[in-house]
């Protein structure tokens, strides 16, 4: 079985992009707009699918840390803390 790295490689990066160009307005919108704890959890329950990339990463860090003051439980809860 000959497996082309390059292009798994490639591949990945071209779904994290999606990811990020997906989830990067959604959370713009979230941080622009108080949002209500189910919208905040669910928003963060899918993100953690695609955290594997440092810019989603740094865009679920940025909703936890907006988002701690008004549902600890929940972000504890998300992020496993």
């Amino acid at each position: 079985m000959d497996i082309d790295i390059n292009a798994i490689v490639e591949r990945i990066q071209d779904a994290s992009e999606l990811s990020y160009n997906y989830y990067k307005p959604l959370v713009d919108r979230i941080i622009a707009e108080k949002a209500s704890e189910k919208e905040v959890e669910h928003l963060l329950d899918y993100m953690l699918d695609v955290c594997h990339d440092d810019r989603m990463l740094n865009l679920f860090k940025k909703v936890c840390r907006l988002y701690y003051s008004l549902y600890p439980e929940m972000i504890v809860s998300d992020t496993g803390l």
